[in-house]
């Protein structure tokens, strides 16, 4: 019983979310004047990313959560869900849900079924898939047992690919990224384009896809910007925040 609840409650979730989504046209448009405060920012569109790659197959990384798929309904599911003791998360209260082993386990396992691919991402895997690259997923989720295998698949059937995914449970991408061997890495957040920029000897291209502004990840911590596109001198992609 208390899984379909949760199924019942996470469907909600995306319901609301596809609805907030067509009326969110005001934000997006303020998402891209933040974008366009960079004076660093170089604007790519997935042509002109395809026109500068070189003729013969590369190794491509993408991030999951905000950058190939929308994945908010989930991590959503777990700070308000009412499942807990007392009608509280059964996750823990605030950002404490992220602390849980069982969270991420639920997310990769039941919730991220409810994840939505986004246009852009769906968009650049169609334009490497064409070329013939070979696609990797590196992403910061905890995994537990099969929980990679799980993920694997779902991206294989929700892309079309045979690809692989590789957890780093929230430690730096780097080692994955040089371990991979990835040419392009695609991710929204700051910490991916750091990341891939530090990749010794090896150069990697970073290119940054812009976050919903609905995302649940969160662009600020206090006065603190998290969320900063085009700010390390990296190619952001246009209009990619669907």
């Amino acid at each position: 019983m208390l899984q379909i609840v949760r199924s019942a409650m996470v469907q909600i979730i995306l319901v609301v979310f596809v609805f907030t989504t067509s009326q969110a046209g005001e934000s997006m448009t303020k998402s891209r004047e933040n974008v366009s405060s960079a004076l660093e920012a170089k604007y790519v569109t997935v042509e002109t990313i395809r026109q500068s790659l070189p003729s013969v197959p590369i190794i491509v990384g993408f991030d999951i959560d905000d950058t190939v798929v929308f994945s908010s309904p989930g991590f959503y599911f777990g700070a308000k869900n009412t499942d807990g003791k007392d009608g509280k998360s059964r996750y823990g209260e605030g950002d404490d849900y992220l602390k849980n082993p069982q969270f991420w386990r639920d997310l990769n396992q039941f919730h991220d079924r409810y994840s939505m691919k986004k246009k852009a991402g769906e968009d650049l895997i169609r334009m490497h898939k064409g070329r013939g690259d070979y696609i990797v997923f590196i992403t910061k989720r905890y995994c537990y047992d099969d929980d990679a295998d799980v993920l694997t698949k779902r991206m294989n059937s929700m892309f079309g690919l045979e690809s692989k995914v590789f957890c780093t449970n929230e430690q730096p991408k780097t080692p994955k990224m040089i371990e991979t061997g990835v040419d392009v890495y695609y991710g929204d957040s700051d910490s991916d384009i750091k990341e891939a920029q530090t990749v010794s000897p090896k150069h990697v291209r970073a290119i940054r896809v812009q976050r919903s502004p609905l995302s649940t990840n969160p662009r600020k911590a206090g006065d603190k910007v998290l969320y900063n596109p085009g700010s390390f001198a990296e190619e952001v992609l246009v209009d990619s925040e669907n």
